[in-house]
């Protein structure tokens, strides 16, 4: 029973924090009242996570990984042993959907917007766990089964991202701009289609 409400008081803390940091940037939002914003005392914020700056790094590196956590589970699930074009196009567009419908993908932007110059780590966790290095197995897979021309995986996946995934975050603005869901499925089977030309190994 301690064991779940901790568990509960630290989810608690987390989305409080995560709320407030968005909403009022990270110098405004006190400790106090992220503990009032949770419905915990102001001890129990420090015992769990220590001061406010590692709070801060804390929610937002864990809110980023869930989300990646997410893209990985879709990526592993993909029948990559289908017709090309539908797997990478069907990975892609699940991909984009989940990103798109994450209630914390908003938050996450404008923190990284406002505070990542204050926090040089942020930048470092953006580079150092992002969604190309996720994509980039299957790639690797595809070329040594002679299906695409890869020879370096992570460029390949990386281009892949910016002919999709990034297309339509520029285009939606991050996601603060509507964006159809058949605008998207163009953006996509575009981008599929200049990668497919790109990787398509010689006849």
């Amino acid at each position: 029973m301690l064991g779940t409400l901790s568990g509960q008081k630290h989810e608690a803390i987390a989305q409080a924090a995560l709320t407030l940091f968005a909403s009022d940037g990270y110098e405004r939002t006190s400790v106090d009242a992220i503990a009032a914003e949770a419905g915990v005392s102001k001890r129990t914020v420090y015992s769990h996570y220590g001061d406010k700056e590692s709070l801060f790094l804390s929610v937002v590196r864990d809110t980023y990984e869930g989300m990646l956590a997410r893209i990985a589970e879709i990526v592993e699930r993909t029948a990559w042993d289908r017709e090309l074009r539908a797997a990478l196009t069907g990975c892609v567009t699940e991909i984009t959907r989940s990103i798109a419908r994450a209630p914390e993908r908003s938050t996450l932007a404008r923190l990284l917007i406002t505070e990542a110059p204050h926090f040089p780590s942020l930048i470092d966790l953006m580079h150092a766990r992002a969604i190309t290095p996720l994509i980039a197995a299957p790639l690797a897979g595809l070329g040594r089964a002679g299906r695409l021309a890869v020879t370096d995986a992570t460029q390949a996946a990386e281009h892949l991202a910016a002919l999709t995934i990034d297309q339509v975050n520029s285009r939606s603005l991050m996601g603060t701009l509507p964006l159809s869901d058949d605008e998207t499925s163009r953006l996509i089977a575009s981008g599929v289609g200049v990668f497919l030309r790109a990787y398509s190994p010689a006849s």
